[in-house]
């Protein structure tokens, strides 16, 4: 089912792009004015080395703190854990605008997104779970890699399990590695009802090895949350290294020929905000239930969507933290001022959706019970939001189109 939506809203989008997506070999671009292709390259990897950087700086903190909770499990410790795994993911939503852009996330000759985000996750692939889903005090399975004692665990081991065979049968559901293979095994399964407006209560005595947890194997589960963080950790930093000044990305990018950059570039936000936040983690949300909401265990959903909307506007507008300089939004507005205000005035739309969503969530309503409320045809606040982002790509690809570039 999941696939067929994705297919419907596909060709919906490529629909409507056939008329913003013209090759129009008469409109030529003329950067004489001042801003220039690559002064806009040049803040762009600038933006995503940063992201990246911060992004790897937070989860190294995460790491600290994971290490020092396996090695004497506490409450407090617990909860310094899982504020880490929250923080980790602010500068993380943000990169994703640079998917599908022929870097080194996830290129089809090498990338690591699906080793650093895949989702979502079968949680009896990794751990136990409760037996009757909706039911928190029903009895638990003893399922998944920690609990398979034949199975060391260890770096090769979980990379190499990672959408791998086993578990319900649905290899890209068997993840094993991952911000949301952490985050399961911080917070366990949030269970059905989400008028409970609580994320998952997995006790932190799950980590501690005299028997007094909720299952076998707590130092199985250490041993795994600490490497599957390592894993993390070195993931980040490959893509660190790669984008930083030298690093063998970025110097490839940058000797692209401008056009072909500048397409990659726009290529990312496009595909993020017409079909992969809009669609896979919104609409599909809505369609179908809390499992295949992003951050499901944790109920940190709704700060996906918003860091992830943010990550797109990063790029448009060429700023990140104290990082500021030659924007896609400026080369637009020197060629067709009337076309850059349209950019200017979906991307805020978006972002002001999506505002709405997040000043809806309270700590008794959270974003899965958001999508309890709506349909894909009842113009709710999440609903408003996905066809902002799809107006929003709209007008990428219409001022790509500007810049003599179809998608």
């Amino acid at each position: 089912m999941k696939n067929i939506f994705r297919t419907i809203f596909a060709l919906v989008l490529t629909c409507s792009l056939i008329f913003s997506c013209s090759d129009d070999d008469d409109n030529t671009v003329d950067n004489s004015n001042g801003i220039t292709k690559s002064a806009v390259l040049g803040n762009y990897v600038n933006i995503v080395y940063q992201s990246y950087k911060d992004s790897y700086d937070s989860s190294v903190k995460m790491q600290t703190a994971i290490n020092s909770f396996v090695d004497n499990p506490t409450e407090n410790g617990f909860n310094e854990v899982k504020n880490a795994w929250l923080a980790s993911r602010e500068p993380y939503g943000q990169t994703e605008a640079y998917r599908e852009s022929n870097g080194p996330i996830d290129t089809p000759n090498g990338g690591i997104e699906g080793q650093i985000n895949a989702w979502p996750l079968d949680e009896n692939y990794i751990d136990y779970v409760r037996v009757d889903f909706t039911d928190s005090n029903s009895a638990v399975t003893s399922d998944g890699i920690i609990n398979d004692t034949s199975v060391t665990i260890d770096e090769a081991t979980l990379i190499g399990a990672n959408e791998g065979t086993g578990g319900n049968g649905v290899p890209e559901k068997n993840i094993s590695t991952g911000y949301h293979a952490i985050e399961f095994l911080l917070w366990g399964q949030d269970f059905a009802d989400p008028s409970n407006g609580m994320a998952g209560q997995r006790p932190y005595t799950d980590y501690v090895t005299d028997g007094s947890g909720t299952n076998a194997n707590q130092d199985r589960r250490g041993t795994y949350l600490k490497i599957v963080t390592d894993i993390l950790v070195k993931d980040l930093k490959s893509l660190v290294d790669a984008w930083d000044e030298g690093g063998a990305y970025r110097t490839a990018f940058l000797g692209l020929p401008e056009e072909e950059a500048l397409k990659n570039m726009i290529a990312g936000i496009f595909f993020m905000t017409g079909e992969e936040l809009s669609t896979e983690r919104m609409a599909v949300a809505v369609e179908q239930n809390q499992e295949d909401e992003h951050s499901c265990f944790s109920d940190n959903t709704h700060r996906d969507i918003f860091t992830n909307a943010l990550g797109v506007n990063n790029v448009i507008f060429g700023q990140y933290g104290s990082i500021t300089g030659a924007s896609l939004y400026d080369l637009v507005k020197e060629q067709d001022p009337d076309q850059a205000e349209k950019l200017k005035t979906a991307s805020e739309e978006s972002i002001s959706k999506i505002n709405t969503i997040l000043s809806s969530i309270t700590d008794t309503k959270r974003f899965d019970q958001l999508i309890e409320e709506e349909t894909l045809t009842s113009g709710g606040i999440i609903i408003s939001a996905v066809n902002a982002l799809k107006a929003q790509a709209n007008e990428i690809s219409a001022s790509a189109s500007i810049l003599n570039i179809t998608l």
